[in-house]
């Protein structure tokens, strides 16, 4: 039998990773969203870029004003939708950590780095819930200690 301490001045150690699980899940609801957003809309420019090229007869007279103007944000959509589906990886990853209750995963785990990815990668949203769980932890962190 395990006894859980709650002090004064913080959550117990037991409903603390509860809190995080709930904002974890939260933020990994928003980044598949995300993921889906942006997938969609880097198909959806690669296919506005083949047909311009395909009624051009690829012969590049529209480059600048077409197969670029619809290439590059394909490619900066595709590249966010990568980075936003590692981002949700390793928020995954750390959502297992939570409903474990391991605290040494969770922080080993945690990293502002990764909320500034999911910040540029997922339109700001989920990276700044992710820079608030990252500060819940570092406080789970140093009340296990």
């Amino acid at each position: 039998m395990t006894t859980v301490s709650t002090s004064a001045d913080g959550p117990s150690a037991a409903t603390a990773p509860s809190g995080i699980t709930s904002k974890l899940q939260k933020i990994l609801l928003a980044e598949v969203v995300v993921f889906l957003g942006n997938s969609a809309a880097a198909v959806a420019l690669i296919v506005a870029t083949y047909g311009m090229a395909t009624a051009d007869h690829f012969t590049g007279t529209t480059l600048v004003s077409g197969y670029l103007a619809s290439g590059i944000p394909a490619a900066l959509f595709a590249a966010a939708a990568v980075l936003t589906a590692c981002a949700a990886v390793r928020t995954w990853k750390m959502l297992d950590a939570a409903g474990r209750g391991d605290v040494a995963a969770l922080t080993r785990l945690s990293s502002p780095g990764w909320a500034v990815i999911a910040m540029i990668a997922s339109w700001v949203i989920p990276g700044r819930m992710l820079q608030q769980v990252n500060g819940a932890i570092r406080e789970l962190g140093s009340e296990s200690r």
